[in-house]
């Protein structure tokens, strides 16, 4: 009998933090939208962005490392995109696999290179960078990292401030 409590307790643990977790993320989610809409960033990019934070780890330093993937998704996917529409297929709807493959490519050569095995992050910059429907420019490369980053922003400020954050998670203020 003792064994079926205490297994009850020990399932609560994980639950509750899912619980709490998907709470900040609704959270940082409308917030984000809220600060997107006052600077003009695109809000779905900013609202994604939200979501990377949270995509390993909720903590600061877990969601700023998440944030430099999704950066460097960005960038993959927007190399891929102009690699491929200088290619001039005759097919155009062969244009994006191949985009999405070069841009898969160079997320997995990035995990050999630096180590960093966070493709969850590599594939939100990636669909962003495929999804926003900009031309391939610096200026919107910028406004991509400015959106994502804004949103990484605003969840780590939900993260940092969540009342009970240090007893839910068991983190420690130094992280």
């Amino acid at each position: 009998m003792s064994s079926v409590t205490e297994s009850l307790r020990n399932s609560n643990g994980p639950s509750q933090e899912r619980l709490f977790t998907g709470l900040r993320i609704l959270l940082s989610g409308s917030l984000v939208i809220i600060a997107a809409n006052l600077t003009g960033v695109p809000t779905w990019v900013a609202a994604l962005g939200s979501v990377t934070y949270f995509a390993r780890g909720g903590n600061l330093r877990a969601g700023s490392y998440n944030l430099a993937c999704a950066v460097t998704g960005l960038g993959l996917g927007l190399v891929a995109t102009v690699a491929t529409t200088g290619w001039q297929l005759e097919q155009s709807w062969l244009a994006l696999p191949m985009a999405l493959l070069l841009a898969a490519i160079g997320a997995w050569a990035m995990g050999l290179v630096t180590g960093v095995g966070n493709i969850i992050s590599y594939a939100m910059g990636i669909l962003i960078a495929f999804t926003a429907e900009l031309p391939a420019s610096l200026d919107s490369y910028f406004l991509l990292i400015t959106a994502t980053a804004l949103g990484a922003m605003v969840a780590g400020l939900v993260d940092y401030f969540w009342p009970g954050r240090l007893f839910i998670s068991g983190s420690t203020a130094s992280e």
